[in-house]
Formats: structure tokens, C-alpha cells, sequence
């Protein structure tokens, strides 16, 4: 197959690379910035990954990549959107523009590129749209609140987009990690620039927070097993819409599926402690 993911530089998207085009598949690994790429290349080795410029907010990048996809091969497979950003702080403390930036990552791009393949993945004969998503996007969880919308919007888009895509053949899945050691909790953890106020009425909270985060960093999961699962998709002729995985998250998902809300916020309070 031929496979377009986006943000390939680390964490799911660098192992989702390397893992596919292990599998045999030939894979266009997208980076914000192209000379970022050497773990990638790294990794790679001989394998067929190809590192392309593809910040997934420029139009342009998102137009001139797949046309390259479609100069050499003439044809796109598979579209994983992995690339996104995360944000933390309570609704109250972030800015406007924080929370445009992030839906602008994490939903419009998406979107976007998604659009820009579709033609060519319904003229694939096993076209697919894998979108990596987070449980963050079923259950929202206090200090993330902003994170939590932008993945559950990208989940509606897919959801419904998984029913205009079947009388086409084109597969659509959601891929819904839960607690993985990746950068979003390193290099790539930002939190609202209000956070950085002491003093303020969420102050205790987020010291709470930060604190729950840390205990959480022991208990995370190899993101090794995102890529093997997204990777096993890829070829996976009727695949469920949702795909949740990773520590504590089959019982978040059950606690979702026979609990009433007021149930799990009982529970969430008493674990969190506020």
C-alpha cells in the first residue's frame, strides 16, 4: 500500500512509519519541519520511508505532498492523521488564540488533508482513513478540557465521514489511545500561559494535576503498540469504527458503557480529588 501519516518526527507517528513499512508498505512520513528527520532516517534504515515537508496546517504542503504521492505512484492507499498538539489548563485560563491553534492541529488540518486525499482513496480499491484520536475524545477530563474538545470533534468528522465513505469501499477508523510515553507528555507538553499565574482560583488544582500526570509517567504504555495495531488496520478488511487501547482504558471504557454520567463523575472525583 501506498501510506500518507503525518507527524512522523516521534512518538506514534515515527514508530507508525517504521512499523508499516516493515509490514511491506510504502510509507510518505510527514514533518513539520523536514530536518527533523534523523531518527526517522535513522530508524528507517532501508526501509521504503519517505520523509516529505508537511506542516499540515499550510494548504500548500497539504496539496504539494499528495500530489508528489500521486506523481510517483498514482495512487494514495491510506491516510493516518497522527500529528496533533496538546494543551493544558482549565477552560477558564486559556487564551483564545491557544485554543484556535489547537483546533486548527487537531481538527481543520485534519479535515483538510483528509479532504485533499479522499479522491484518490476511493479510486484505491482498499483505501482507508485511519485518524488517531485519544480517550481524551470519549471522556473529558478536567485541565484538558480544551485538548478533549478538539478530539471529540475530530471523532464526530470521522464518525459521520465513516458513513458517507461506505458506499465507496473506503474504510474509516478511529484509533483511540489512552496513557502513552510519547513527547505529548515531554518535548511536545504545553500548558496554557495563564497556568503560570500563582495564586489564582485554580492554582491547587493544577498543582493537583501535575501531580496525578507524574504518578500516571510509571504506568504508561510502549507506544509500540499503537503503531502495531494502526499497522494490522491498514489491511484489515471490515474494521470497527473505534479502536480504544492502552493502561486503565477498558475500564474507563466500560465505566462509559454501564455507568450513568453522575457514576462516573463519582468516580472520577474521588480519583482525582476535587
Amino acid at each position: 500500500m501506498i501510506v500518507l501519516c503525518t507527524g512522523c518526527r516521534s512518538g506514534f507517528g515515527l514508530l507508525i512509519a517504521i512499523t508499516a513499512a516493515r509490514a511491506g508498505h510504502t510509507v510518505y512520513a510527514g514533518l513539520r519541519d523536514l530536518e527533523t528527520s534523523a531518527d526517522l532516517v535513522k530508524q528507517a534504515g532501508d526501509l521504503d520511508v519517505r520523509p516529505v515537508q508537511l506542516d499540515v496546517t499550510d494548504a500548500e504542503q497539504r496539496e504539494s505532498v499528495v500530489q508528489e504521492i500521486i506523481d510517483e505512484h498514482g495512487r494514495l492507499d491510506a491516510l493516518i492523521n497522527n500529528a496533533g498538539v496538546a494543551l493544558g489548563g482549565f477552560i477558564e485560563q486559556i487564551a483564545e488564540e491557544e485554543l484556535r491553534r489547537l483546533f486548527d492541529v487537531n481538527v481543520f488540518a485534519a479535515w483538510a488533508l483528509t479532504k485533499t486525499c479522499l479522491p484518490h482513496l476511493r479510486a484505491s480499491r482498499e483505501g482507508i482513513v485511519i485518524n488517531i484520536t485519544s480517550m481524551a475524545g470519549r471522556q473529558a477530563m478536567p485541565g484538558l478540557g480544551g485538548y478533549a474538545g478538539s478530539k471529540f470533534a475530530l471523532e464526530g468528522i470521522t464518525e459521520a465521514l465513516r458513513h458517507e465513505m461506505r458506499p465507496f469501499g473506503v474504510r474509516v477508523v478511529l484509533v483511540e489511545p489512552g496513557p502513552y510515553q510519547t513527547d505529548i507528555f515531554g518535548r511536545n507538553r504545553r500548558l496554557a500561559k495563564a497556568t503560570e499565574t500563582e495564586g489564582g482560583p485554580y492554582t491547587g488544582y493544577m498543582r493537583r494535576m501535575e501531580q496525578l500526570v507524574e504518578k500516571m509517567q510509571s504506568r504508561m504504555g510502549d507506544p509500540q503498540e499503537v503503531a502495531d495495531l494502526v499497522t494490522e488496520l491498514l489491511v484489515e478488511d471490515e474494521p470497527r469504527l473505534r479502536y480504544p487501547l492502552g493502561p486503565g482504558v477498558a475500564a474507563r471504557v466500560w465505566s462509559r458503557r454501564v455507568l450513568p454520567f453522575e457514576g462516573v463523575e463519582r468516580i472520577l472525583k474521588r480519583v482525582i480529588g476535587f
